[in-house]
Order: C-alpha cells, then sequence, then structure tokens
C-alpha cells in the first residue's frame, strides 16, 4: 500500500512514509536514520553530489569545479551561497564558483513584492504577445534587478524596449533587405561613415565581451541600445540616399559594410534577445556562414581598427568617433535654426557658418544633414545662411517632388526597383505643394 495521511490522501511526508518498507537488492531492510539535516545542506553538496563524488566519476568533478558562476536571487545570499562556501571549504579547502551574478527582487508598480496570490503583475504571456520575448529580456536584463537591486517593474518600459531596440533593430535590417544586392559583407569601406559605424561596432564588440567576461550583464546589454540608435537614426539615415543611388561602387561599399555590421551585431545581442538575433542573422548570413546565428563564434573586437591619418582630420579612430559626434551637435544646432525661422528642411539653403574646424569628409556629411550648399568655419557661434535665391527654391520644388512620389511609391506597393511614369493632372490621385502652387499627379507602374 501507498503511504497516505488521515484523510487517505497520498503523502509520501513523516510519518506516513516510515510505515512504508523498502529494501535492497538484496532484500534487506531499509529504515530512516532519526538525524534530520538542514535541506540547504543537499543544495550546498549539489556540485560534488551530482556526480556521486567521492565515490565515482572524481576526474569529471574535477574538470568542472570549481563552477565558472551560479546564479540566484539576493536571499540566497544568507541560503545557498553560504552552504556552499562552507561545505566546499570544509571539504575541498576552496570556493565552490567563481563568479555570482545576484538578482534583486522585482516590485509590483506600488511598491510591494510581485506575488501570485496578490496578483499585483501583468502576466508575462500577455506582454510577450504584445511586446515579444525579446523586448521581456532585454528590459530585465538591463534593469537594475540583475545588479542585485530592487526593480518596479513597468510594463511601458518592456513597451520602450520593443520600440526603441528590437523594433529599430528589426527595420534596419528590413531596410537593406529591400535594396540589398550580391556585395558580400564587409568591413573594408574608407568612406567616413562606413568607417565610424565600423568603429562603432568594434568599440561596442569590445565593450560588451569585456563586460561579459567580467560576468556584468547590466553594462553589456546597455551597450546594445546607444549602437542600435546611432546605426538607425544616424548611419542609415545619412546612408539612405547611397544605398539607393545610381553609383554602383558607392552603393554596394554601403551595403556590404551594413551586412557586416547586421551580420556581427545579431552575435553580439543573440545572448540578450535571441528571436531578433536570428531574424538580422537569416537575413544577412552568407553561404559559408553557420546556419544559426547560436552557432556562431563570438565576434573578436580588435584592439585598434585602422589608422588612417588626415583622411578624417587625425591619426586614429577616437578623432573620427570625435568628430563625428561633433558633426552631429552642429547639425541640431542648426535644424534648430531652420525650425525657428519656419524652413523645412528639404529646402538647400546657402551657408551653414559654424566655429569649428572640420575635414572636408566630416563637413560633407554636416552640409547633407543640414541641407546647406557650403560649411564655412571661423564663427563665434553656428548661424544659418536662410536668404533663398531662386536657384534655392527651385531646388526645393524638386526635393519637395522627389519625397510626394516616394511616399506614393510607398503608398501604391512599389518596389524600389519598380520604375513609374508620374502624369500631372488637376484630378490627380496624390498633390505636391510647391512654390509655384498645388500640383496634383498620378503614378502608373511601367511594364517590365
Amino acid at each position: 500500500p501507498l503511504p497516505h495521511n488521515r484523510d487517505y490522501e497520498l503523502d509520501y511526508h513523516l510519518p506516513y512514509i516510515d510505515e512504508i518498507r523498502l529494501e535492497n537488492e538484496k532484500g534487506e531492510p531499509l529504515t530512516r536514520i532519526p538525524e534530520v539535516v538542514d535541506c540547504w545542506v543537499e543544495s550546498g553538496s549539489m556540485p560534488f553530489a551530482e556526480y556521486h563524488y567521492p565515490m565515482e566519476h572524481r576526474q569529471e568533478f574535477e574538470k568542472r569545479s570549481p563552477g565558472d558562476f551560479v546564479s540566484e536571487y539576493i536571499g540566497q545570499t544568507r541560503a545557498w551561497f553560504y552552504y556552499l562556501h562552507a561545505i566546499s571549504v570544509s571539504i575541498f579547502d576552496r570556493l565552490p564558483f567563481r563568479n555570482v551574478l545576484t538578482t534583486g527582487t522585482i516590485l509590483a508598480a506600488d511598491g510591494q513584492k510581485v506575488s501570485k496570490s496578490k496578483k499585483n503583475y501583468t502576466d508575462p504571456y500577455a506582454l510577450f504577445d504584445a511586446y515579444g520575448a525579446d523586448a521581456f529580456r532585454y528590459y530585465l536584463m538591463s534593469s537594475v534587478v540583475m545588479q542585485a537591486e530592487d526593480l518596479a517593474f513597468r510594463d511601458e518600459d518592456v513597451k520602450d524596449a520593443h520600440a526603441r531596440v528590437v523594433n529599430m533593430l528589426r527595420n534596419v535590417a528590413s531596410f537593406y533587405e529591400i535594396f540589398k544586392t550580391d556585395a558580400p559583407p564587409s568591413g573594408a569601406s574608407t568612406h567616413p561613415l562606413d568607417r565610424w559605424i565600423l568603429i562603432r561596432l568594434n568599440g561596442t564588440a569590445r565593450e560588451i565581451t569585456e563586460a561579459l567576461d567580467r560576468y556584468d550583464v547590466v553594462h553589456a546589454t546597455r551597450a546594445i541600445r546607444p549602437f542600435i540608435d546611432d546605426l538607425s537614426t544616424w548611419y542609415v539615415r545619412r546612408s539612405r540616399d547611397r544605398m539607393r543611388g545610381e553609383d554602383t561602387p558607392d552603393k554596394r561599399s554601403a551595403l556590404s559594410t551594413l551586412r557586416h555590421v547586421l551580420r556581427e551585431l545579431s552575435k553580439l545581442v543573440a545572448p540578450v534577445m535571441p528571436f531578433v538575433a536570428e531574424e538580422v542573422f537569416r537575413a544577412v548570413r552568407s553561404g559559408e556562414d553557420p546556419e544559426s546565428v547560436h552557432l556562431c563564434d563570438w565576434p573578436r573586437a580588435e584592439r585598434s581598427l585602422f589608422s588612417m591619418a588626415g583622411l578624417f582630420g587625425g591619426k586614429d579612430e577616437a578623432t573620427l568617433i570625435a568628430g563625428m559626434e561633433r558633426v552631429r551637435a552642429l547639425a541640431s544646432d542648426a535644424l534648430q535654426l531652420r525650425q525657428r525661422a519656419g524652413i523645412k528642411v528639404r529646402q538647400p539653403l546657402g551657408k551653414l557658418r559654424i566655429p569649428d574646424k572640420l575635414a572636408p569628409a566630416l563637413a560633407a556629411i554636416l552640409a547633407e544633414e543640414v541641407n546647406v550648399k557650403k560649411v564655412v568655419v571661423g564663427y563665434s557661434t553656428v548661424e544659418l545662411e536662410t536668404e533663398l535665391t531662386p536657384e534655392l527654391i527651385a531646388e526645393g520644388d524638386e526635393r519637395e517632388r522627389a519625397r510626394a512620389i516616394a511616399d506614393a511609391r510607398k503608398n501604391e506597393g512599389f518596389s524600389p526597383h519598380d520604375t513609374v511614369t508620374v502624369r500631372e493632372h488637376p484630378e490627380g490621385k496624390y498633390q505636391v505643394e510647391l512654390s509655384t502652387g498645388t500640383v496634383r499627379f498620378d503614378l502608373a507602374k511601367n511594364a517590365s
């Protein structure tokens, strides 16, 4: 008969289990010893007990001890962590593990500890359905809970991670797929934007690798977000015209660089965001690459990526990074001046005056971003020449027209490879506001 309690329910606890007679393989009776040992002794004995050491498997145990790391909740500092140390030092005179990842407590919005009984949290599966498991993982892995601190969990922060990290990366990969060619991934371009994003990638890989080598999950994970932001909002945006342009060598160079960056980035984010990492990797993988990003070797971060004296105004990558940061700051100031003057960015202007001296390659990027014909240095402040000549107005009209046609193409579902005919007439489906008035037009896809 199986052990049962007074209500005749199956129960393996004392004293009911003692009513069951157990025998060994020889038919000899087995009896329970009367002593009761703290259950944490079992947990603390796990490193050697799982191998049935010292009775057997000595080599296997010695090979795997001490452990590289353990991970548990902060409350285990006085329980499992303590017992692991106490038993290992007592028996082996050494520590049981080299590193520890200790998580803090997750709190609800009202500051109370999340609890099944209180139901004071959103079902994680609802958050997975809404924002994906990658966003959920990124939020937790980059939060203070991974530094043994309390975290007030907010659904809004999972949503933010989905929008500003996961989806932003996914959108960059989708952009690449629209314009991709047969150009292989490459990190050899000399274009300043390509060199800049390659240096940022190398620095990010180094930062993540060094943090993970220290088992510093938070700093490793937090390094991902600013890089994805730079990749999307600066590199891709500034390189968009190159990737869909007619300059074949430059187009291939930009697409090869983006493909290389996405491939290496997918490896870096794989431990934290495994699903979007796989999506991105499959979009850019070459035939000789492993089938999955999770089968790849970890990216190797170089100590120094390149030295190209004079090309970007300095002798090392730090100069280009600092120069690009200054370009972005100057662009932000100039765009604010445009906004105050009420002049759209698509309207070209004559000059931008700046106090800094920039390398010609960086000055060209600044001019394109602000949409000015010339960048002039030697002024005490940032000044924007807002006078519009007939030539500048005409060029602005062309840009407005091109933007309207691009939006219409997208609305019609045309691909970038489709050629279309634009027909202007008063009853057209689309319209664009030019300096000469409103122009209406239709689009028709040309036969291939």
